[in-house]
């Protein structure tokens, strides 16, 4: 826990307060770096850059974009949740470089705004902006924030935040962010065999919004940073267990960037000013889970996955709690009210041919009976009469 206590908090301080170390132990600058964030037309570097901070939005959408669903199940009954979800999102070497091209044009392997210092071996003339010395330590990305749920009937909202007020060169953080879930077991889990009755399916929708502000020493203004991030998930989950379920996601997320603001230095406001104005797109596309959860006691959920979008991350739902009030209807209660009964179908139907013959016979033989009842007086006055002629 202080590890990732540590990780966090050097994301939501020292990282967004990126460069702080001079130019000549090898890091960019701070100019460097915030310029980065600026589409200054006809300008060289360190302008015009979107590819020196891709990174930042790459992990953090795919951190907003998970931990959005416990269970493929949602409940008929009133649930409540609440919880600490966390992503964790490694940080490997295709996260500290970037393609850019060179003065004469060559693409060429440039450090990111998490790549290495200057290497006066590979870079004598140090011509590349390097990377940022607190985001190069990190080899974890996360952030953290709250998230509570409320269902019924079937259908599920999920609410998510996290507020910090400004400390140092922080200047503002705000996450909100909210998800709908809706599941369809009920629809055919009646009609299953009792061994597949466990298996159920969920459509998920997510949305996160994120801001950060972030003002550096010696400068006036404020860099901001606007986030967007949307998922939609199809779930698939089987419990072979009432206290364990397997869950299978596919989906398709997004996750966009926009920078904002005006920045300039006090000592020299004419020559080192920025005006951030791109905006970049995380990792846009298809994305697939895998996550086990388990029901411990009434209340303890934990949740823990894999995901991948782009790139790996690891879902840690070990903080979360989940009540029902109330229990729903097993699969075999809700095929007797619907008067389903698996297999039994053929039986009756080879039933029916045999049971109208019966009863067709029946009602031929009474007929029978009756006609020939009728008949008999008939046969017996006949003689009498031709008796009675001949006399």
């Amino acid at each position: 826990m202080k590890t990732l206590a540590k990780l966090t908090f050097a994301f939501l301080i020292g990282a967004t307060s990126f460069a702080t170390a001079k130019d000549e132990n090898g890091w960019a600058t701070i100019y460097e770096t915030i310029a980065a964030f600026e589409d200054r037309p006809g300008a060289a570097a360190p302008f015009n850059r979107p590819g020196y901070v891709k990174p930042i939005i790459e992990n953090l959408g795919n951190v907003l974009n998970s931990n959005w669903y416990v269970s493929a199940n949602v409940p008929q009954s009133l649930a409540f949740e609440f919880g600490l979800p966390i992503a964790l999102i490694p940080i490997n070497s295709e996260d500290r470089t970037f393609t850019e091209n060179n003065m004469l044009g060559q693409p060429t392997e440039v450090p990111t705004i998490f790549g290495d210092k200057w290497d006066p071996f590979t870079d004598p003339a140090g011509l590349s902006i390097y990377g940022n010395e607190t985001l190069n330590g990190l080899s974890v990305f996360t952030y953290p924030y709250i998230q509570l749920g409320v269902s019924m009937f079937h259908a599920r909202v999920v609410l998510r935040g996290m507020w910090l007020p400004p400390i140092s060169e922080l200047r503002g953080f705000s996450l909100i962010g909210f998800g709908l879930q809706y599941s369809f077991g009920r629809w055919f889990q009646y009609m299953l065999p009792k061994a597949a009755q466990g298996l159920d399916v969920s459509l998920v929708f997510g949305y996160n919004s994120s801001s950060i502000s972030y003002r550096p020493k010696d400068y006036t203004g404020q860099l901001d940073l606007d986030v967007g991030a949307t998922t939609f998930d199809v779930v698939i989950g089987y419990k072979p267990f009432n206290f364990f379920e397997v869950m299978m996601t596919l989906g398709y997320q997004s996750a966009t960037m926009k920078a904002s603001g005006h920045l300039e230095q006090t000592a020299n406001p004419n020559m080192y000013y920025v005006n951030p104005n791109i905006s970049v797109n995380g990792n846009c596309g298809f994305k697939f889970g895998l996550a086990l959860a388990f029901q411990l006691g009434k209340t303890y959920h934990p949740v823990i996955g894999f995901d991948y979008a782009g790139k790996s991350s690891f879902t840690t739902n070990v903080l979360y709690l989940r009540q029902q009030f109330g229990e729903d209807k097993t699969p075999d209660e809700i095929a007797k009210d619907k008067g389903y009964v698996r297999g039994a179908k053929k039986e009756v139907k080879a039933e029916e041919p045999s049971e109208k013959n019966a009863a067709t016979e029946t009602e031929s033989a009474e007929a029978q009976q009756e006609l020939d009842q009728e008949t008999e007086p008939a046969a017996d006055e006949a003689p009498a009469e031709e008796s009675a002629e001949n006399e």
